[in-house]
């Protein structure tokens, strides 16, 4: 028997050229896949038309010439080009039996490595992508938590069992995207359903007023709240909204300042700490809308309303004169006012300026109110600047009321309307002790001489005189001075008019008359009189003799 089987060798780089059918060739060398070793390290077999067909080989054993199931760090020095076969072992820690529970330590697949629990690329700097085919979706499972950072300091997950919604928990989150905001379809992020904030919202930068936030018709910037352009200029404090009904209360901690030029005040009661209150004030607070640069002489305000040639303006360290200068003109269309001297520095937009009044208006100043008495009226109490009313003789710069009272503008006008006091206090040297008072040819309330220096006087008499009106059911006949007593009461007085008449005046009356007993005219019965109407009692009154004489 020989101890030696050999088949067709070769020591060349080609295959044989024929085989005959179950005949074996082998070619020696070091193989690889392709060029010109591409057929060493071969063994070789001829099927039943002669052709030569590759079957083995150690370039191909030596591929699988490590431990099964490990990939990492396998070498095989063999053949030139140092490839392997993957070798599945059994997964140790899957619990499964049979094909299904194979794998290997590490797989590579062009630039994605898959290796333990990572997924990474090869390739320095390669992206990863995820990309289904058409419309399939990368996919994460419900309540699957979706981490960032080696220590996952954040976390996303869709929780399907207890909200039905995304949650990012752990570090804070940032949008890098710097794209602005014009509407609520734009900007770096946009929510089409609404926004739930726990804690403290911050929109904007101190370093750029104009950045904020435009809540629907609503405009945050810096420290300003406003209504956006064209949004109706109507901007509500509603502490609780429910068709904007009066329910509720606004507290404002700290000074309230109102630079408008109407502020209405609907409540029914107001209540006011301070024990002053002041109106007319003849200064304003302005706001700076344009940025004034150095050396110009014009400022754009919000309002020039009040504003007049020869107010002085302050507020700021840029004004000339050291920083308080007069204002020489202005314009109510553009709101612009021109200073005497120019900026020393610039005026930011923003900046409150004050205004001083220093020119007279001529206006009246006090309290005008609202009221029904048979139709809707006015009243006013206050200072009257100039007196324009034909019916007061008072001079410019009087105190006075009106309870039907006409405004226009800051003027009023109107008769002057009676007030109920207690009592009256005149300053020091303007009245005499147990004097009387009495009004001058300009209706001026003045004192009279104290009694206890009398003048001398062949004429009037001050008097109290008490008058009635006697009703009778027939005329009856008086003469002036008629003396008119009645019986029984004793009642009397004296005739005011000579006249004829169911009604009879009598003035100096005393004693009360009544319309059960006769009155007799200088001791003649007339009748007794139907009706006794009071007129007036003890109205202090200037009185001469009936008789012309002297007293």
């Amino acid at each position: 028997m020989a101890s030696i089987i050999r088949i067709k060798r070769s020591a060349g780089t080609q295959t044989p050229a024929s085989l005959n059918w179950g005949e074996l060739a082998y070619v020696t060398g070091i193989g690889s896949y392709g060029g010109v070793n591409q057929y060493k390290d071969r063994i070789f077999v001829g099927d039943d038309g002669t052709n030569v067909l590759p079957v083995g080989g150690y370039y191909y054993t030596s591929m699988m010439e490590h431990t099964p199931g490990v990939i990492s760090g396998v070498t095989n020095t063999r053949n030139s080009d140092n490839g392997v076969v993957a070798v599945l072992a059994p997964a140790a820690n899957s619990g499964l039996s049979g094909a299904t529970s194979l794998k290997v330590d590490q797989w590579n697949v062009d630039n994605l490595r898959i290796d333990v629990n990572t997924i990474s690329s090869t390739n320095t700097d390669g992206d990863i992508i995820l990309d289904p085919n058409g419309t399939g979706e990368v996919n994460v499972p419900d309540d699957t938590y979706l981490s960032f950072g080696t220590d996952k300091d954040l976390k996303i997950r869709y929780d399907e069992i207890t909200d039905n919604r995304l949650e990012i928990e752990g570090s804070q989150v940032f949008f890098a995207n710097t794209t602005d905001s014009s509407s609520k379809d734009t900007g770096s992020v946009v929510f089409d359903g609404g926004v739930g904030i726990e804690k403290s919202l911050y929109i904007g930068s101190t370093l750029n007023v104009t950045v904020g936030a435009d809540i629907a018709n609503v405009r945050i910037r810096d420290n300003i709240i406003s209504t956006l352009p064209g949004s109706g200029n109507t901007l509500y404090l509603d502490p609780y909204p429910d068709a904007l009904d009066s329910a509720g209360k606004v507290v404002i901690k700290g000074d309230l300042q109102v630079d408008g030029t109407t502020t209405s005040v609907n409540s029914t009661s107001v209540t006011v700490n301070e024990p002053i209150i002041r109106v007319g004030d003849v200064t304003s607070v302005k706001t700076v809308m344009s940025a004034a640069v150095v050396g110009v002489s014009t400022i754009l305000l919000d309002s020039t309303v009040g504003i007049n040639t020869g107010d002085q303006i302050s507020g700021s360290a840029s004004l000339p004169n050291a920083g308080i200068t007069t204002i020489t003109s202005y314009s109510s269309d553009t709101k612009i006012v021109t200073i005497e001297g120019a900026l020393s520095s610039g005026i930011s937009t923003s900046t409150q300026l004050t205004i001083t009044h220093q020119y007279d208006t001529n206006t009246d100043r006090g309290l005008a109110f609202d009221y029904y008495n048979g139709s809707t009226r006015v009243g006013f109490f206050g200072y009257i600047d100039s007196d324009v009313n034909p019916n007061s003789y008072a001079p410019g710069g009087a105190w006075t009321y009106i309870p039907d009272a006409t405004i226009v503008g800051s003027t009023v006008i109107g008769a002057r309307g009676f007030l109920d006091v207690k009592g009256i206090y005149y300053q020091t040297a303007d009245y005499n002790t147990n004097g009387v008072v009495y009004f001058n040819q300009e209706g001026l309330q003045t004192s009279t001489n104290n009694p206890a220096s009398p003048e001398i006087s062949s004429k009037q008499v001050l008097t109290a005189l008490t008058e009635v009106n006697l009703e009778f059911a027939t005329p009856q006949s008086v003469t002036q001075g008629d003396l008119i007593l009645q019986d029984t009461t004793g009642a009397y007085g004296v005739a005011k008019n000579t006249i004829t008449s169911v009604t009879i005046p009598l003035t100096g009356v005393e004693g009360t008359f009544t319309n059960a007993y006769v009155v007799k005219k200088n001791s003649v019965n007339l009748a007794v009189p139907s009706n006794i109407i009071p007129i007036h009692t003890n109205k202090p009154t200037w009185t001469s003799t009936l008789d012309g004489g002297t007293f």
